[in-house]
């Protein structure tokens, strides 16, 4: 899952070719295998998939992309309570999906702010909420013109210093590169968020590793969710990732570590039954 988090980018423009029965299966079966998985918050996601049932271009935008996405050959989202932990398991979870489609080189994008809810309000019931979706489909790798002016708008490729999203918790100063869990937090580092924000800041300590959640001020404040919710469940699923690859032990726990900068929401911790040192 290591090498799908490097190998991972948002895919805007894909090919005019129709999925495969097998990859669909596949898709199927991916998301049947992770709906009765519980995030961090012992949340769970109702997941859905559309198939590309459409015969015109001008029936593709109806699914409500704003013309961002280019021949998409079907949708996948999920479904939940508009809450706070909700929205962090949401991200967690469909980042695993999405993450597991790159796996089979199937495309994908986030997709939190640019669809139209209310051409998914059928599938929903009283309650629930789709806080993101994603086109899937074969990539192409020539990008239109519009999704060039999109990754340079958001600065795709670009990634905060290192310096400033990891710290070290009892000197209050940026972790040194060289900490133990330096690679490991790399994957936290690349991991997408709305609008590239990054939002997510860590505290480590010999209690373990401390997520916090860095708001972007007057950021999608029109958006009816707290979207970086989304981004930093997405944070977790990598630092999580690694920690499993790496064959670390560990468990996610809530605490109240103190606090660097007053303006961050403390989230969640991984206590690491390793020496952080």
């Amino acid at each position: 899952m290591i090498e799908n988090i490097y190998k991972r980018r948002s895919v805007r423009t894909f090919k005019k070719t129709a999925l495969k029965k097998k990859d669909l299966n596949t898709i199927l079966q991916i998301l049947k295998d992770t709906e009765p998985k519980e995030g961090p918050f012992k949340q769970r996601v109702k997941f859905f998939i559309i198939e590309d049932t459409f015969t015109t271009e001008e029936e593709k935008l109806k699914i409500g992309t704003y013309g961002f996405i280019k021949n998409p050959q079907g949708f996948i989202g999920g479904k939940i309570e508009n809450t706070f932990e909700n929205l962090i398991d949401f991200g967690y979870l469909f980042e695993e999906i999405i993450l597991k489609l790159t796996d089979i080189n199937i495309g994908t994008v986030w997709l939190g702010g640019t669809f139209k809810r209310k051409q998914f309000s059928h599938l929903i019931e009283k309650d629930e909420f789709i806080p993101a979706i994603s086109p899937i489909g074969y990539i192409n790798d020539k990008q239109s013109l519009r999704e060039r002016l999109i990754r340079k708008k958001a600065k795709a490729n670009q990634r905060k210093p290192f310096k400033e999203l990891f710290f070290d918790q009892s000197t209050k100063m940026p972790l040194d590169k060289k900490h133990i869990l330096s690679h490991l937090l790399e994957l936290v580092q690349v991991a997408p968020s709305a609008s590239n924000k990054q939002p997510w800041r860590i505290t480590v300590d010999d209690q373990g590793v401390h997520f916090f959640l860095h708001r972007t001020k007057n950021y999608a404040t029109i958006l009816p969710y707290d979207i970086q919710a989304l981004d930093i469940g997405i944070a977790i699923k990598h630092f999580e990732i690694g920690l499993i690859e790496e064959k670390i032990p560990f468990q996610m726990i809530q605490y109240n570590p103190p606090i660097i900068f007053n303006e961050d929401d403390y989230i969640i911790s991984f206590r690491l039954e390793r020496t952080t040192k």
